[in-house]
């Protein structure tokens, strides 16, 4: 079964909601993808889905060139990215001004088996994840999905 399709078949009305430390929550494993995140990343072995290292943290360093680098590789285009960028910051501010007002989805297996990660899976929530670990969020709303 294609990754898509595998997202598609996660029931995201089975979860329970908590509090959860950013630290926790690590980068979808996507095996489609894998060798196109996994050649930016910028820390130590084993820590590839440590949102610390992610193009989308980076960027928010002051780092852009990683972030457009991964969205090339998805095969996006330049507008796509700077509206997707626009968005990015907009979320920023927000959660810089006002907290969040979105929970980060989570998975408490992941989608696929993989020794990289270590942590609850993100399902929706990378950019706001990576916010979180800038402003330095000790805690983040977080629905965690069940998985059988």
């Amino acid at each position: 079964m294609r990754f898509r399709q595998l997202v598609r078949t996660v029931d995201t009305y089975n979860y329970y909601e908590c509090m959860i430390d950013p630290n926790k929550l690590k980068a979808q494993y996507n095996p489609e993808r894998f060798h196109m995140w996994v050649s930016l990343h910028n820390g130590p072995k084993g820590k590839e889905f440590d949102m610390k290292y992610s193009p989308h943290y980076r960027f928010l360093r002051g780092h852009e060139e990683a972030y457009w680098q991964l969205q090339r590789m998805y095969g996006r285009n330049d507008k796509w990215i700077k509206n997707k960028i626009n968005k990015f910051m907009e979320i920023f501010n927000s959660v810089s001004k006002n907290g969040f007002i979105e929970n980060i989805s989570a998975l408490e297996i992941p989608l696929v088996e993989n020794i990289y990660n270590t942590g609850f899976e993100i399902y929706e929530g990378h950019h706001r994840v990576a916010i979180s670990l800038v402003l330095g969020l000790g805690s983040v709303p977080c629905e965690i999905i069940r998985r059988k």
